[in-house]
């Protein structure tokens, strides 16, 4: 055979340049550019917060001073009666004032309003809880197994979310090494937290021993807000309590470049996200789950406590890391459950029948268990409408954000309809022909009453100082614009000023539909000599307290101030910059 010559002649070269032209030609007219160009410009992210405030430029209705201001001094006020009676401890109880151990004893007020302190710009306060995290808070010992699910959401999520906004911009007042040292404090408890991943299928453990630095079985206590659980096993646990700590994991891999937090997180909800049983409603897992098999031990299906944060999680997870090798699958498996909601567990009520008022119908949220359907829906579930609000906007799906504010419009009801003006904890209704029967009815006079003139009847009359309600509000106002969630945001804070400040903070209350201030109950009280006071005040912390005071902050702050343009709010509040 021929060799090919080492200077082949002009008219060979002629011939080959024609050759691979030509080729280029026919190929490229086929298939495209066959190099390829410049890679194509980003795609830009959807924009989430109200675009009319870019409009303009007059700042009417960017910030709302006195009312941020109060709601800021109310924060204050707590901070100084804590630091007062109790630093150091977890939380203080707001009547008698004593020491509170509810978080494992490292002091979960001072690390999880962290967060708070720095959106309000409380210097001061925020550099003496940071000197507190850096050296007096030990996380190789804890006073009693830990909870991993509320460990990470209020612990972990602070450290990371504090050292994240210190490096968002340049502040005179916290140093770098004091930046360093609470990252450095992240990683020593997510690394006594990894324990709890160390499941047969990956999922975390109900509990964790640090003293053997073992995940361990254990019987789950309800979580606030599911009146009736059902019965657990000792390896069983909610989708929450899988899949409501992936952000934060997420984002530690992120600041430290260590990708074994964020492959924990995966594999901890693959099991849900990728779900090998078939779902009748897809989108909603059964529920609750063992983390032994991944199987699913009952039929329960809801977005109300226990599982609503693993659902708004997914869909935070996509706007975080667009660029995530999974991002996209987790927005679709949110887009499922949210339709899932709409479809089969949403439920307008009967119209209510009260004398002089208008006949009103709300869309409320039921709950799925095991063939029946609860018509009764939690305070915890008021963090639904924003999380549908938040997708829906940056989804593209303007009938997901009308879906949120309906169910919103009901969660403001339950709060304007009462004598205090705060929501009842728990709460019922009828629904209306054309959805599903529900489970429960009206036991007494008084509940029917209640029922014939709201709509809705009380179960659980407490009120406990949750977020959620505020946290809607915020991303309604964010949103959409509209004035009037500023104004509910406004209703709700004053009304918690008038009934639930006690001596050494801010308490719960036992009963809504009492108002100790209103003239016929004082009427009452001379008459039987009995008086309101503490007496009608929960003596117990609330952890997330903190978190509520945070979103009405936001609310009437600047709407640049925590932008959802930019931030990814936990479940437990804190602020993540998006990646990518």
């Amino acid at each position: 055979m021929a060799s090919f010559r080492r200077d082949p002649s002009l008219a060979f070269k002629i011939l080959t340049v024609t050759f691979i032209i030509g080729f280029y030609v026919v190929y490229t007219a086929i298939h495209g550019d066959l190099v390829g160009t410049a890679a194509p410009p980003k795609q830009a992210r959807p924009k989430v917060q109200y675009q009319g405030w870019n409009s303009t430029k007059l700042n009417r209705g960017y910030e709302d001073g006195y009312r941020a201001d109060e709601v800021r001094l109310a924060m204050l006020r707590t901070f100084q009666l804590y630091r007062a009676k109790s630093w150091g401890c977890d939380d203080i109880k707001p009547v008698s004032g004593k020491c509170g151990t509810s978080m494992n004893g490292w002091g979960g007020f001072i690390v999880d309003t962290t967060t708070t302190l720095a959106l309000m710009g409380l210097w001061d306060e925020l550099l003496l809880e940071i000197e507190h995290i850096t050296n007096n808070i030990n996380f190789n010992t804890a006073n009693g197994l830990v909870d991993p699910l509320e460990t990470m959401s209020r612990y972990l999520g602070a450290l990371v979310s504090l050292a994240d906004t210190i490096d968002s911009r340049t502040t005179q007042y916290i140093s770098h090494e004091e930046r360093d040292a609470l990252l450095l404090q992240a990683i020593r408890l997510a690394r006594k937290l990894a324990p709890s991943f160390d499941s047969p299928t990956g999922m975390p453990w109900p509990r964790i021993d640090f003293s053997t630095n073992k995940g361990i079985s254990s019987t789950p206590v309800a979580r606030k807000g599911d009146s009736k659980p059902s019965q657990q096993n000792s390896q069983a646990v909610d989708p929450a309590s899988i899949g409501s700590s992936f952000l934060e994991n997420r984002y530690l891999s992120h600041m430290t470049g260590n990708a074994v937090y964020h492959a924990n997180a995966t594999t901890a909800w693959a099991p849900m996200v990728w779900n090998k049983y078939v779902e009748d409603w897809p989108g909603l897992i059964d529920a609750p789950i063992d983390i032994s098999a991944a199987e699913p031990l009952g039929r329960e299906r809801h977005w109300d406590a226990g599982h609503s944060s693993y659902y708004s999680s997914l869909i935070k997870a996509a706007i975080l890391a667009p660029a995530d090798q999974h991002s996209q699958k987790y927005s679709d498996r949110w887009l499922q459950a949210a339709e899932a909601l709409r479809h089969h567990l949403a439920s307008r009520s009967t119209p209510s029948r009260g004398e002089g008022l208008a006949k009103m119908q709300h869309l409320y949220m039921g709950k799925w268990h095991n063939g029946w359907y609860l018509n009764e829906q939690s305070q915890a579930a008021c963090s639904t409408p924003g999380n549908l609000m938040l997708g829906g906007r940056y989804l593209g799906r303007e009938d997901l954000i009308t879906f949120g504010q309906a169910l919103l419009e009901a969660c403001h009801h339950t709060y304007n309809s009462t004598p205090t003006g705060l929501g009842p904890h728990l709460f019922s209704w009828v629904p209306n022909i054309g959805y599903l029967n529900g489970t429960y009815e009206p036991q007494t006079a008084m509940q029917q009453a209640e029922l014939a003139k709201f709509g809705f009847w009380v179960a659980d009359p407490s009120y406990k100082l949750r977020p959620e309600f505020a946290e809607s509000l915020f991303y309604a106002w964010r949103i959409t614009g509209e004035q009037r969630y500023r104004d509910w945001a406004w209703e709700a804070f004053t009304a918690i000023q008038k009934h639930c400040k006690a001596p050494y903070g801010y308490a719960g209350i036992k009963n809504v539909m009492i108002d100790p201030t209103s003239t016929t109950v004082q009427a009452a009280q001379r008459a039987t000599g009995r008086l309101l006071s503490d007496a009608e005040l929960a003596d117990e912390s609330v952890a997330s307290w903190g978190e509520t005071l945070k979103y009405f902050y936001l609310i009437f702050a600047d709407v640049e101030k925590g932008s959802l343009d930019r931030w990814v709010y936990s479940t437990g509040g804190h602020p993540f910059r998006m990646i990518g």
